[in-house]
């Protein structure tokens, strides 16, 4: 007998050949049965609990396939500034806070963009006139650039003499004085200065993330790494409970290929739970802060961009990676950045190919049409972020003109053969599957402006991208993505068919291994 039993619903199976079903059977975590209501109640015992959907749609949990979750837990209580649309409304958010909080304590916040701003630049002196009392730290909208006042450079000792680290630069006045903007890696020199949280407080975010990432019908992420160690081994040992509300494939820096290798840490290795994911790469920045890496410079400039681990670290460590069992993630935004990796993974293919790996290419943003092919060749994953491009338009149009073709080519890298996963990029961007799902098949932003609509996708073929294919992606095409007997209980029930009209679609409630981890609208006793 099933432990629980859907019934009189629209059950999208993401299955080929029996897309459309009515009612689910679920024991002990696992899927048992799929089919007809009258069929399937024969599974109903005297225990069995019997939820009429009536006519709800009932979809697998979706995957959000790459995301920064530790990050994102801490960045939901922070200052918050998306959305804010000019350096003044930015500045009274961070003023509101600063109000709140005991002298000295650090002020973090997250989310600014200097082009929604209509800026250039910003300076340390904007951050000093609304508080000279707290040390602050600001992080762009793409995570790549960050913005401190003085008093946080002073305690992180950052000042004229302090050199550009390794992959990143303090944006300097004209004497040499640090202006308070970082830019890529340069934001880790003030960052070791702020006080490590405690094991309490990173167990408090990472359940934090996991609760709100549920809302959104998110069963499963893939975490990105480049966080703190102390993240990552709370992730895994949270992760592990049966309780918590995701599934969790976690990458690891490349920079520690050696001690993986050593220790013999491998991806897919762990759980149901949790699982070790693959090594990650980064070959360039991004494009809001312009330190995306492009074939061409940017527009009115000599810019371009930032090559990050480039050619000769990639063609070096993409062995010792899959020596060492980990498959190669690679962040690339850039064309130039996206061809690089293209020629390190041909290089190498044998290699890879010969231990059946598939790698992956994070974001794919912007990748030369003399590239697109290579992706179906190769056999690779493109893991994008179709949300992103919902705010990039402006700095497409006017940083990259006559180049819009290449951005977000989710058609052409489909038609091709790529694999699409897709992901939000969290706390980059938000993880809303539904404001994924609309950025994907209609390619607008807020003011109806649509980018490249050759490139539009279909919502069954979104769909697929947030299930199925991201389950494939991660090596879980036999547990996760479908709704077939003997796959993971991983839920989401949705107020109607998303293939008919992405308007008003609502995530009523989402189940992980047959518990709810969110109930919304749609609150079944179960």
């Amino acid at each position: 007998m099933a432990d629980i039993l859907f019934v009189n619903g629209l059950v999208l199976t993401q299955e080929d050949h029996t897309p459309e079903a009515q009612a689910l059977a679920l024991r002990q975590g696992r899927i048992v049965a799929v089919g007809a209501s009258a069929e399937l109640r024969r599974l109903a015992g005297a225990q069995t609990k019997v939820i009429d959907l009536d006519g709800r749609c009932l979809l697998p949990g979706f995957h959000d396939s790459h995301v920064h979750l530790g990050q994102y837990g801490f960045e939901l209580s922070q200052v918050e500034l998306d959305g804010t649309a000019t350096m003044e409304e930015g500045l009274a958010r961070v003023a509101e806070r600063a109000a709140q909080l005991p002298k000295g304590q650090w002020l973090l916040g997250s989310g600014f963009a200097l082009q929604r701003w209509g800026r250039t630049s910003v300076s340390k002196t904007d951050l000093d006139a609304v508080s000279r009392d707290h040390p602050m730290l600001l992080t762009s909208q793409d995570h790549h650039s960050s913005w401190a006042n003085t008093l946080a450079l002073e305690k992180a000792e950052v000042n004229r003499l302090t050199r550009d680290p390794p992959n990143g630069r303090l944006v300097r006045d004209a004497s040499g004085e640090p202006t308070g903007l970082l830019l890529e890696h340069a934001t880790a020199l003030v960052r070791r200065a702020i006080p490590k949280p405690s094991r309490d407080e990173i167990r408090a975010a990472l359940r934090q993330a996991g609760e709100r990432l549920a809302s959104y019908g998110i069963t499963t992420v893939h975490h990105m790494a480049y966080e703190p160690a102390d993240n990552w081994r709370e992730m895994a040992s949270l992760a592990s409970e049966a309780t918590f509300p995701l599934r969790l494939w976690a990458c690891i820096p490349q920079e520690e290929l050696e001690h993986a290798l050593a220790l013999g840490l491998a991806t897919g290795q762990g759980g149901e739970h949790f699982a070790v994911g693959g090594a990650k790469f980064f070959t360039d920045g991004a494009l809001g802060s312009g330190t995306a890496w492009m074939l061409e410079p940017y527009a009115n400039s000599a810019n371009y961009g930032m090559e990050v681990h480039g050619p000769e670290v990639l063609r070096a460590r993409f062995p010792l990676a899959i020596e060492a069992g980990l498959v190669p993630v690679t962040h690339a935004i850039g064309d130039a950045a996206n061809r690089s990796v293209l020629d390190a993974l041909e290089a190498t293919r044998s290699l890879w190919q010969g231990v059946g790996m598939r790698p992956r290419i994070e974001h794919a943003q912007h990748v030369s049409r003399d590239d697109i092919a290579r992706f179906g060749d190769l056999g690779l994953i493109a893991s994008m972020q179709p949300v992103h491009l919902t705010f990039d338009m402006d700095v497409i149009r006017n940083a990259l003109p006559g180049r819009a073709s290449r951005a977000y080519a989710m058609r052409s890298l489909s038609d091709a053969g790529a694999l699409l996963a897709f992901g939000s990029d969290t706390p980059v961007a938000s993880p809303d599957v539904v404001v994924g799902l609309k950025a994907a098949c209609h390619r607008a932003n807020s003011q109806g402006e649509v980018l490249t609509p050759a490139e539009r996708l279909s919502p069954k073929e979104a769909l697929a991208a947030y299930t199925r294919d991201a389950a494939a992606a991660i090596g879980w095409e036999h547990r996760s993505g479908r709704l077939r007997p003997g796959f993971d209980a991983d839920l989401v029930i949705v107020s109607h068919d998303p293939r008919e009209s992405l308007d008003g679609l609502e995530v009523l409630s989402t189940m992980k291994a047959g518990r709810w981890t969110y109930r919304g609208a749609f609150q079944p006793e179960a």
